[in-house]
């Protein structure tokens, strides 16, 4: 009998995106798939669209539960999955309908714990921009992991660094060790989820085949990303993460812990700059005190005394000097500065 690969999908109030998620999937040339759709307490009509689905289609099992969260909701799903890999697809995404036929292929000849494909991502407009795995192409033993990924997993300093892509969704993982990983993953954490996975994941594998230049799964960029939005409360879910990340890494024996506080500093470096750009109408002194909590909290402060800025891009030197020297009006000058001469991408 032919492998089976299921998707999991969390859903959440994706009623307007629905089909073109679920029709991606369906539509793969690969038929012997499942398709498991776990509503996670939508008050749209999120909840009939899955029924509707699944009866519809034998492949697709629609679960529903109340709202738990991303991390939460796909837990679910792995657990009521049934195939011998495990891939996702976000409800407001989609995928490209030869990447399960594409993964059975690698599986049959590689054996491997996790797969790794790109990501094109979609921008307003219909800009894309792929977004490839720095890591060579090919088998990658566990010895190749340890040598070669792990120090590597986290970005160096400027963002968009590190040597995998660490989105969930551009991995086909073997369910058994999803399961593996799963109790040790916090659902509270709602930034970086993606990141705290696949850290997970990759520091147990035994293997990992890695496939270049194809780019299957379409991520529809919006303004409420980690990285691509702004929102008011996100360094405590930072810290969060920051803090769930040191954990696993202790479970795992990870022996690069300075990595995951220069990661930790470059994701708060991007939000002290969206700070000050998207609150220019409260004024210097209400921005100022939103930087000076960020800058004393005592996590921040000693990850970023062990920061070597001078790997960082001009730019990104030059507001990092500020922050560490606490000089808030030099900063929320330049940076508006920059931000109105069109400099101040992050």
């Amino acid at each position: 009998m032919e492998r089976m690969i299921s998707f999991v999908v969390p859903c959440y109030n994706c009623e307007k995106t629905f089909e073109r998620c679920i029709g991606s999937i369906r539509n793969q040339t690969y038929n012997r798939i499942e398709i498991v759709l776990v509503d996670d307490g939508s008050t749209d009509q999120t909840y009939a669209l899955c029924e509707e689905a699944a009866k519809k289609d034998a492949r697709v099992k629609a679960v529903h539960q109340n709202n738990g969260g991303l991390m939460n909701a796909w837990k679910r799903g792995v657990r009521e999955a049934s195939g011998e890999y495990i891939a996702f697809c976000d409800s407001d995404d989609y995928i490209e309908n030869d990447l399960a036929q594409t993964l059975i292929a690698k599986i049959k000849e590689q054996h491997a714990d996790v797969i790794l494909y790109g990501m094109a991502v979609e921008y307003a407009g219909s800009k894309l921009v792929y977004n490839d795995n720095r890591l060579a192409e090919g088998y990658h033993s566990k010895e190749d992991i340890e040598k070669i990924i792990w120090p590597r997993y986290f970005s160096s300093g400027d963002m968009q660094s590190e040597i995998i892509v660490p989105s969930r969704d551009v991995k086909a993982f073997k369910r058994d060790l999803l399961m593996k990983v799963m109790d040790h993953l916090n659902d509270t954490v709602t930034v970086g989820e993606d990141e705290l996975t696949s850290f997970a994941v990759i520091l147990s594998a035994n293997s990992i085949y890695c496939m270049k230049q194809y780019f299957p799964y379409h991520y529809i960029r919006n303004d409420e990303s980690m990285i691509g939005g702004y929102d008011a409360g996100i360094f405590d879910k930072m810290l969060t993460l920051r803090n769930e990340l040191v954990k696993i890494a202790g479970i795992y024996g990870y022996p690069y812990p300075d990595q995951i506080e220069k990661d930790f500093v470059s994701h708060v470096l991007v939000y002290m700059k969206k700070e000050i750009c998207r609150n220019r109408k409260s004024g210097y002194g209400q921005v100022k005190r939103n930087l000076v909590t960020v800058r004393e909290n005592a996590v921040f402060s000693e990850a970023l005394n062990k920061i070597d800025i001078k790997k960082y891009q001009l730019k990104n030197r030059v507001f990092a000097g500020l922050v560490i020297r606490k000089q808030y009006l030099a900063l929320y000058a330049l940076t508006n500065l920059m931000s109105a001469l069109g400099m101040g991408k992050a």
